[in-house]
């Protein structure tokens, strides 16, 4: 077992193969919008729960506001330099090393590329850049494929998305975050030689539509989610954080997930 194998095992639970991310990377562009203003609250709320198998956040947010119960997987982000204030969000450059996060003991880094965008080139020489700076390493690799603002539209566009995840493998990620597609998300899934894991995305209406998501995604042969906001702003978060584990490892439909949601709500 070389180190990316040890690193991944960090990452998936073992006993399902699959993993519950929560990102927290938000702020690096968003600043400290609902959910994240007190950004070390947040965390140790739901670190509290014992069910985030791997966080992903940035480098400040590690140093400054992660201080976890037990030994959870970590992903790193080192890409962006861009924020809601300046002229384009896809405009991300690298704001760390592959060894800036074996120095923080991470298990993975996170780097994003917008297809289809006006910095895809650049998002993407930057993605197959840290790859090969993670083969040396032995550190995996998540690749987080953006869409940007002119391709909303092909957020629900199974072709275009898996497009964009077929991509971020052959530049070099082992993982890839990337948007849940209701229809024919399983040919997303099969077109990518590596882990498909899901984004959240916008947030959703209500949490019962965050279970459809997710269980959606895994049975469309998703390995997991990645997600933030649907997370962390719902009013629950706790609550719905035990219902999605149900959901990733515990092999529960939709209905048993949400009668699980309301159990929790009333403790």
């Amino acid at each position: 077992m070389d180190g990316i194998q040890m690193r991944l095992r960090k990452i998936f639970r073992q006993e399902t193969g699959r993993s519950l991310i929560v990102a927290v990377d938000h702020g690096m562009a968003l600043g400290p919008m609902t959910g994240l203003v007190d950004i070390k609250e947040t965390i140790e709320r739901l670190d509290a729960t014992g069910l985030v198998d791997t966080w992903l956040l940035t480098k400040g947010v590690f140093k400054y506001a992660f201080n976890p119960r037990g030994c959870p997987g970590t992903l790193l982000r080192i890409s962006g330099g861009a924020t809601i204030a300046g002229p384009e969000l896809t405009r991300e450059g690298l704001t760390g090393t592959v060894e800036e996060g074996l120095a923080l003991g991470v298990d993975g880094v996170a780097v994003s590329a917008f297809v289809g965008s006006p910095y895809e080139h650049e998002t993407l020489i930057n993605l197959a850049a840290v790859a090969s700076q993670c083969r040396r390493w032995n550190m995996p690799l998540l690749g987080v494929v953006g869409v940007g603002k002119i391709n909303e539209d092909k957020k629900q566009d199974p072709r275009f998305i898996a497009l964009g995840a077929r991509v971020a493998a052959e530049h070099g990620a082992d993982l890839v975050k990337t948007y849940y597609t209701e229809k024919d998300f399983d040919r997303v899934v099969a077109g990518c030689p590596v882990p498909v894991l899901i984004a959240g995305g916008p947030k959703c209406e209500t949490d019962l539509d965050t279970l459809k998501m997710v269980h959606g995604a895994i049975q469309g042969g998703a390995r997991g989610i990645v997600m933030g906001r649907n997370i962390w702003q719902s009013p629950h978060p706790e609550a719905l954080l035990t219902a999605v584990d149900g959901i990733i490892h515990r092999n529960m439909d939709v209905q048993e997930a949400f009668v699980e949601l309301l159990r929790e709500k009333q403790n």
